[in-house]
Formats: structure tokens, C-alpha cells, sequence
């Protein structure tokens, strides 16, 4: 008994903090139905709540039941944060332990049907000793993974079947993203969606998979690191030889806006980013693209510009691990709405097919 006392305590410790509550805040939003010291006691595992008691407690932190049932609790190991200072310890905390979730939610459908997820990094071992190996680096992945030079249309859906586990989230703007291995090893990458434009995203994304894949000498500073992975999101998005071709394959004195827009719109990359790897490469010079920032700056602003990447990023093994179980019978509705956290109306809405 005091084991199962325990675990509970555990689950909602880590709910609660999922939720960014203090026990004060948990007990207001139970409206004094338990008060502060009853739910530290569960906590500490000195008790245990009646069944009436735990629903409320799971609707107040908006977790399913199942939550606190758990008993394989994925641990992670040294979390890569890229965040301001500004951001709240609280809101930190809650942002593990919503990756946390997702991830035991993810491993559990996977391991209700038997999915072997391990991963291998493609780029073990592999020598960084200057910042032109972080292209070779970049191309040695894109071969590893037969995905030629093109444009990668949804790079979530392509992590995923690597064995990498993604999650977008909708959260404070002090946040961009973060990398981290749980302590069996899968890889998992985190990046804040919220006001953020789609070729922003994808770049953040790969940027994070960079901090996991990569090498770096630990004689590198903070600052060296994240241009590295910076610069390996670059290469991964924009292969040289794909844009060289897209260019004309050779120095340029003037580029059009359109010819930007176009290949933005190809690979999924701000214009920024593009001009920006255009003088990498040598395609314009320096002071050519000092006037492209400048000129950005003064007629779109900080943020804004023109073109639109029509692609999406979305992560789709999750959701089709769930409605294969559901559909083979290996879970039930009530089991699927766990695992997506929601109820079994919303599930029914949108559940069907041919028999």
C-alpha cells in the first residue's frame, strides 16, 4: 500500500507542477474541497485521496485519472534549454514536465504495440574540429538518411520515423526550444510554436536536433555551440548544392526579391536565413548583404516579410500509433483518451472507418 501511496504522491507532484501551480493555488482551484496540508500529505504519501477527491484534483490539472496511475516514470537527462533569463522557474518546470508527459504518453502506445523505437545517431563519432565539419556533418546526415538535396516537407514527420521524438508547444515568448535524451537514450526535441512563423519553426527545430547530434568540443563556448547548431540548420535546410543551383551557381552582384521568395517558398526558410547562407557561401559579399539586413529592416521591420512556405509541420506518428491500436482493438476508447489526454466525445467525433 505504501508504495502505491507513494507513486501517487510522485504523479502529483509532477502534475502540479505540469499545471505551474503551488499547492495553494491547486487547493483555490479546488475550491477548498481539500485544502493545503491534505494535498501536501498526498504528496508526501502520507495519504491517499477518495475517488471523488482524485477526479477533482485531475480536472483541476486537467490530466485524465490514468495520470496518477502511471508507474514508469521516463526520466530525463541534462535538458538544453534556449530560453531568456527571464524566464520563471515555475514556467521552466512546467515545460519539463509537460515534455515529460508527452513522451511516457508517446512510449506507452509504442509499447502497447510493440514499436522499436531505439535510435542510433548517424553522426557518433563523427570529428568537429572546425566550423566547415559542421557542413560535412550536415551533408554525411541528409546521405545517412537517403534525403537527397531537396526540400524536406514536414521535417517533424521525417524526425519521427528516426526514432526522434518531437513536440511543438504553445507557450511564453521567453522560451524558444530544447533538447534533451531521456536516460534510455531517445532523443527528443521541444520548440515554443507560439507567435512564430512555419520557417521559424523548422529552423529551431533542426537547430535542436543539432545540440543532440552533434559533438562539440566542450572547449567550445556557450556562444561557439549555438552558432554551430545554428549554422547546422543552415546546411541541413539549404544544401549548398541544391541552392548554388537554385542561384545560378555562381557570384551574384544584385539578386531580385522574387528569386528569395522562390527559394523561401522551396525550402522552407526565412529570407533572412537565406541571405544570410548566400554569403556563407560566397554567393554575395559581405557588404551586399549588409544592404539586403538593412533593407529588410527598413521596409518589412524585425519579423515580417514577403512569401509563404506552404508546407506544414505537424507530428503525425503519434496521433496514427493510437487510431492503429484503436482500430486493431489493442485499446480502448477510454484508454485512447488517456493517451491524448481528451475525453471519449471528442474522440467518437472523429473516429471512424470501413469494416
Amino acid at each position: 500500500m505504501a508504495h502505491s501511496e507513494t507513486l501517487f504522491g510522485t504523479r502529483l507532484k509532477l502534475a502540479r507542477k505540469m499545471a505551474a501551480m503551488s499547492l495553494q493555488e491547486l487547493a483555490d482551484a479546488l475550491e477548498n474541497k481539500v485544502s493545503k496540508q491534505a494535498l501536501s500529505k498526498y504528496e508526501m504519501g502520507v495519504m491517499n485521496p477518495s475517488s471523488d477527491v482524485l477526479v477533482a484534483i485531475a480536472n483541476a490539472l486537467k490530466v485524465k485519472t490514468d495520470y496518477f496511475l502511471k508507474k514508469n516514470q521516463v526520466q530525463l537527462g541534462e535538458i538544453l534549454f534556449r530560453k531568456k533569463a527571464s524566464l520563471p522557474k515555475k514556467t521552466e518546470e512546467a515545460i519539463v514536465e509537460k515534455v515529460r508527459d508527452y513522451v511516457e504518453r508517446y512510449l506507452e502506445i509504442e509499447n502497447l504495440l510493440a514499436v522499436d523505437s531505439k535510435f542510433q545517431n548517424p553522426l557518433k563519432g563523427y570529428s568537429l574540429n572546425i566550423k566547415k565539419d559542421v557542413e560535412a556533418a550536415s551533408n554525411k546526415l541528409r546521405e545517412e538518411w537517403d534525403l537527397g538535396t531537396d526540400s524536406i516537407p514536414n521535417i517533424i514527420e521525417m524526425l519521427e520515423l528516426k526514432g526522434i521524438k518531437v513536440l511543438l508547444i504553445d507557450d511564453v515568448d521567453d522560451f524558444d526550444g530544447l533538447a534533451v535524451y531521456t536516460s534510455t537514450q531517445i532523443p527528443v526535441v521541444v520548440v515554443n510554436a507560439r507567435n512564430k512563423p512555419i520557417e521559424r519553426i523548422r529552423f529551431t527545430i533542426v537547430h535542436e536536433l543539432a545540440h543532440l547530434l552533434l559533438e562539440i568540443d566542450s572547449s567550445k563556448t556557450s556562444k561557439e555551440v549555438e552558432e554551430w547548431c545554428h549554422f547546422f540548420s543552415s546546411c541541413f535546410l539549404m544544401p549548398t548544392i541544391m541552392l548554388m543551383k537554385m542561384i545560378g551557381g555562381r557570384k551574384r552582384n544584385y539578386i531580385y526579391i522574387n528569386e528569395l521568395i522562390s527559394i523561401k517558398e522551396y525550402f522552407g526558410v526565412s529570407l533572412r536565413a537565406i541571405v544570410h547562407r548566400l554569403r556563407e557561401i560566397e554567393v554575395i559579399t559581405d557588404s551586399y548583404y549588409q544592404r539586403w539586413v538593412i533593407y529588410m529592416s527598413k521596409t518589412y521591420g524585425g519579423k515580417i516579410e514577403p512569401g509563404s512556405y506552404k508546407g506544414e509541420e505537424k507530428s503525425k506518428l503519434f496521433d496514427q500509433l493510437i487510431n492503429r491500436a484503436l482500430a486493431e482493438e489493442v485499446i480502448s476508447l477510454s484508454k485512447a483518451a488517456a493517451l491524448w489526454n481528451t475525453s471519449i466525445n471528442e474522440i467518437r467525433k472523429g473516429f471512424g472507418g470501413v469494416r
